[in-house]
């Protein structure tokens, strides 16, 4: 009772300090802002990509009603066919005209950690066209991308949080020792354990109740989605993610306290481990990541797929130079008792890409490979900064990772199979579409990842955070038993 009643002593004397230097209210209401500002953007950026999905989708719809209004147009003699936006013909709407969008939709905490969505695309237009068209049309990114992109919360807590950390921490016993305060402190019933810890609880709520508590009652008060048992379960992880982070840094000061050194020595120190933790480190590491595994060549599958295309020319060089005969004869352009007349050239574009498709299976294969061989090689080695661990775990919880995209991918690819699947035999038999067979198309469904996998990975990056912590409050309390109160 007595070492809890010293304790609590302890915390409101040093509480009283801090509010009266102001520090500590500065470092909060810095703190505040940034973490608002934060999520803010992801807030913003979040809303805006919801907006851009929904018009899509609405855009597509309205697309597929005026497909098939134009359609029973045609066919009641009502409006002349057009050759290249014919809705009955089943190589123009399997190719483009009546594409489906494939959309993987963001989680209820997707504006916690939004920064690496801007190299993750969250919506595909499916086609009959090989993949390389719609898929791979960008720049191939490593799946470590991390610590970059937008200014959202995740970049506060990685990045800005620590600083706050050092700078209210880096005097922590160091400050008292050399004013000759602590002398007289320890001659007093107190313990130097209870006066760290009671000086580490009094810096350390307060931040965790801003960078934790603050961005909570903001999403549940604007986003209604994340008041879902499931996703409150999310919540409470991330805020035990960021618990986890913070006590690592608060950890890392005590121990650098500990060793006895001046406060500008323990400020040099922790400024060098924020830098080799939190911007050193990460650049090894995908440094390491890329020699390993080699990001794939962008290159190589934009000539695969050219060298794969011209073979195709030549292959169907004779249905590709037949004239388009519905200059002359424009009755070719409406079905005949369910049959339609494709052009020569459109079968022939529709074989050069199935044959693409084909022949690049191998090299995608390849890509995603390597991309999932880069991602593995992150999970293993990130231990090597904290940082690097922290931020895969909030974009794993926010579903803006690089793990759930790769399970979008595999999605899209099954479905780019069942599209051409449905299209094919009407391309090559000249089977017209009709109006019905809209509501028949194949529809993208997005089918989520297990959360057990979301949970099992949250538990490993934890582990992960927690074993440097125990490490570095080990190390504390060695250094506790040799600590000297006077400067040597």
């Amino acid at each position: 009772m007595n070492e809890i009643r010293t304790f609590l002593l302890v915390v409101r004397h040093e509480s009283r300090v801090l509010v009266a230097d102001r520090s500590l209210v500065a470092v909060m209401v810095l703190t505040a802002i940034l973490v608002l500002l934060g999520l803010y953007n992801g807030l913003d950026a979040s809303q805006q990509r919801e907006q851009t999905i929904a018009a899509l989708l609405v855009k597509q719809d309205e697309t597929r009603v005026n497909n098939v209004a134009r359609l029973r147009r045609i066919m009641a003699g009502e409006e002349a066919p057009e050759p290249f936006s014919n809705p009955a013909n089943p190589a123009l709407v399997g190719g483009g005209q009546g594409a489906q969008l494939a959309v993987m939709p963001s989680l209820p905490l997707a504006p916690l950690a939004f920064g690496q969505s801007d190299l993750l695309p969250d919506h595909y237009r499916v086609s009959y066209r090989n993949k390389a068209t719609f898929m791979y049309d960008a720049e191939i990114e490593n799946p470590w991308s991390l610590l970059s992109g937008r200014f959202d919360l995740a970049f506060v807590l990685v990045y800005l949080l620590p600083l706050m950390i050092c700078a209210m921490s880096y005097n922590l016993l160091s400050a008292e020792r050399e004013q000759g305060i602590l002398k007289l402190l320890m001659s007093q019933p107190l313990s130097l354990s209870a006066l760290v810890l009671g000086k580490t609880v009094v810096r350390l709520l307060p931040l965790l109740a801003i960078a934790t508590l603050l961005p909570a009652a903001v999403l549940l008060a604007l986003r209604p989605d994340v008041r879902a048992p499931d996703q409150l379960a999310l919540l409470a992880g991330w805020s035990l993610l960021t618990t986890a982070y913070a006590l690592f840094w608060f950890a890392l000061a005590a121990a650098a306290n500990l060793f006895g050194r001046s406060s500008a020595t323990n400020a040099i120190v922790l400024i060098a481990a924020w830098v080799g933790l939190v911007l050193v480190a990460p650049v090894l590491l995908n440094v390491l990541v890329a020699a390993l595994s080699p990001a794939p060549s962008r290159i190589a599958l934009a000539t695969e797929t050219r060298l794969v295309t011209i073979q195709g020319l030549n292959r169907y060089n004779e249905l590709l130079s037949t004239d388009y005969r519905y200059t002359d004869k424009p009755e070719l352009l409406l079905p005949q008792q369910g049959r339609f007349d494709v052009p020569a050239r459109l079968r022939a574009f529709y074989l050069i890409h199935r044959d693409v498709d084909h022949e690049i299976e191998g090299v995608l294969a390849a890509f995603d490979r390597q991309l999932a061989g880069q991602q593995a090689l992150v999970d293993r080695l990130g231990w090597l900064s904290p940082a690097v661990i922290f931020h895969e775990a909030l974009a794993s919880l926010a579903g803006t990772g690089a793990r759930r995209h790769q399970h979008f991918k595999r999605q899209i690819d099954d479905f780019h199979r069942e599209w051409r699947a449905y299209f094919e035999p009407r391309v090559q038999s000249g089977t017209a579409i009709q109006a019905a067979d809209y509501s028949t198309m194949p529809k993208f469904v997005w089918q989520e990842a297990p959360r057990a996998e979301t949970v099992r990975d949250l538990a490993l990056r934890l582990l992960q955070i927690f074993l440097p912590v125990a490490v570095l409050s080990g190390l504390a309390l060695r250094r506790l038993r040799r600590f000297s109160v006077v400067p040597t």
